[in-house]
C-alpha cells in the first residue's frame, strides 16, 4: 500500500473523530442522529482499514463491503437534513411519492444494472458498490440542487448546522462527477485526478462539516427548524394557488 494511501487514510481518521467530538457537544446525535450515525461509522470503517491495510486481500474485503453502506447512509443522513428544514413539503402526497419514488427508482435501476451487466473482469461486489456510488452522487447532487431551489423562493432563514451539512455533502457529490466527466472528455490523461477526487471530495466535505459546528449557535436557533412546517405548508399552498389561476389565466 503506498504510503500516500496511509497518510490519506490517518488525516480522514483524525478529522472525523474531530467532527464526531464537535457533533456531541453540539447535542446533534438528539436532532441529526443519522447524520452522527454516519459519522461515527466512517470513524469505524476508518480504524478497520487502516488495521488492514497491511493485507492487501483483507483489506480489498474490508474497504468494498464497507463502502456500500457508507453511501447508503450518506443519502440517509442528507435526506434527514432536507426533511428537518422542508418538512412542511412532506404533507404533500405527491411530493413524497415523486421525492423517494425517484430515489428508490434509480438505486434499482443501479442494482440491476450492475448484477444484469457487471463490468468485464469486475469482481461482482466493486461492479455494485460503483454504480451505487455513482448513483447516490447523482442523487445526492440532486436533492441538494432542490434544496438550494426552494430556499430562496421560501425565504428560508439561514441555519448553521443544516446548511453545512448540505454544503458538505454538495462538495462530496459534486467534486466525484467533475472526474468523472473529465475522464469522459480528456481520457486517461486525468487518472491521476479521478482516481483522487473521491477521496480529495470527501476530505473537503469535512472540513465543511467542521467549520459548521465549529462555533455554537444560541440553543433556540440551532435546533429549531428555520421556518414551521404549518407556515411553510400554508406558503407552498399559496405558490400553489396562484400558478394554477396563472396557468388557467394562460389557457384562456
Amino acid at each position: 500500500m503506498p504510503i500516500a494511501n496511509l497518510i490519506e487514510l490517518a488525516v480522514t481518521l483524525g478529522l472525523e473523530i474531530w467532527l464526531l467530538v464537535l457533533l456531541f457537544r453540539r447535542s446533534a446525535q438528539n436532532h441529526f442522529p443519522v447524520f452522527f450515525a454516519y459519522t461515527v461509522y466512517t470513524v469505524v470503517i476508518a480504524i478497520a482499514r487502516l488495521i488492514t491495510i497491511a493485507n492487501y486481500r483483507v483489506y480489498f474485503y474490508v474497504f468494498w463491503w464497507t463502502e456500500a453502506l457508507f453511501f447508503l447512509l450518506g443519502l440517509a443522513a442528507l435526506d434527514e437534513v432536507f426533511r428537518w428544514v422542508y418538512q412542511g413539503f412532506y404533507e404533500f402526497w405527491w411530493f413524497r411519492v415523486i421525492y423517494y419514488g425517484t430515489i428508490a427508482l434509480v438505486l434499482f435501476v443501479t442494482v440491476r444494472n450492475a448484477i444484469v451487466n457487471p463490468p468485464v473482469q469486475a469482481h461482482p461486489v466493486i461492479s455494485l458498490v460503483l454504480n451505487m456510488g455513482i448513483a447516490i452522487n447523482l442523487l445526492q447532487a440532486g436533492i441538494v440542487a432542490l434544496f438550494a431551489a426552494l430556499s430562496r423562493p421560501l425565504a428560508i432563514p439561514h441555519r448553521r448546522y443544516p446548511f453545512g451539512i448540505v454544503a458538505g455533502f454538495a462538495a462530496s457529490s459534486l467534486v466525484p462527477f467533475i472526474g468523472y466527466f473529465a475522464r469522459s472528455i480528456f481520457g486517461k490523461n486525468v487518472d491521476p485526478f479521478t482516481k483522487k477526487a473521491s477521496a480529495v471530495a470527501y476530505i473537503l466535505a469535512l472540513l465543511i462539516w467542521l467549520l459548521a459546528f465549529s462555533k455554537p449557535e444560541p440553543e433556540e436557533r440551532a435546533w429549531t427548524p428555520p421556518m414551521p412546517p404549518d407556515e411553510m405548508l400554508r406558503l407552498v399552498r399559496g405558490y400553489l394557488h396562484v400558478l394554477g389561476a396563472k396557468r388557467k389565466d394562460d389557457e384562456r
